[in-house]
């Protein structure tokens, strides 16, 4: 074999040996490795993974070599992770479960509210805690809160749900409002009268000058729009 032959021969051992280690597995925990797995899916949350019974065959330490959701977290942070586990040169699929708690701002009244108050920022505290899954039943943020109306009343100390929680009235019934008609091409402004009241978003029926009675939307204090 000439000199040539054999550098070449030793690079190729040498890459086969190098790629040979980057192959290997890393041996972990299976709910350090779910762990990782899961939190890709929550960003930036601050969350917390609870995990069941594990089998037998992924206690301790273990060569993982693949992760997969089998039942992606629900709303109530219940999920299912399938992993493949390599070890005694065979591959064996272990089903993991476990439960989402995320980080969340819960805001609680600081006096009492009652029923139709508007709550100000003023009137809230902020308490940490971790809830499972959404937790679709709380507020998101402050400003979900502030300057919503209570639909009924609120304790001292309790924490604030969605629920009891519903937009300001904009527009009161025989109030004087802005009629905004729109379309693509054309914007028109006109005064008209309520014939009812509602909250934004709401559809409701106002009056032109002209006395044509006309349904539209809510999208401001005092302020209907209509398309045409």
């Amino acid at each position: 074999m000439s000199d040539r032959h054999k550098v070449a021969f030793l690079l190729g051992l040498f890459l086969l040996a190098f790629l040979c280690v980057h192959q290997t597995l890393r041996a972990e925990t299976v709910d350090a490795q779910v762990g990782a797995f899961v939190r890709q899916m929550y960003a930036d949350n601050d969350i917390r993974i609870n995990f069941g019974p594990l089998p037998h065959n992924a206690n301790g330490e273990v060569r993982v070599k693949n992760v997969a959701f089998s039942k992606v977290p629900d709303a109530t942070g219940d999920g299912v992770c399938l992993v493949s586990i390599e070890g005694n040169g065979r591959e064996s699929d272990v089903y993991v479960p476990f439960k989402v708690s995320v980080k969340r701002s819960l805001y609680m009244a600081k006096r009492n509210i009652g029923k139709g108050d508007v709550i100000r920022l003023g009137d809230l505290a902020v308490r940490e805690s971790y809830l499972n899954g959404v937790s679709s039943a709380y507020p998101v943020g402050v400003n979900d809160v502030v300057g919503k109306e209570a639909k009924k009343e609120i304790p001292a100390g309790a924490i604030i749900l969605n629920q009891v929680l519903e937009g300001v009235m904009a527009v009161q019934k025989g109030q004087t409002v802005s009629i905004m008609a729109e379309n693509k091409r054309l914007s028109v402004q006109a005064k008209g009268t309520a014939l009812e009241k509602g909250r934004l978003g709401d559809l409701i029926k106002v009056k032109t000058q002209g006395g044509k009675e006309i349904v539209g939307k809510v999208t401001g204090n005092d302020v209907v729009a209509v398309e045409f």
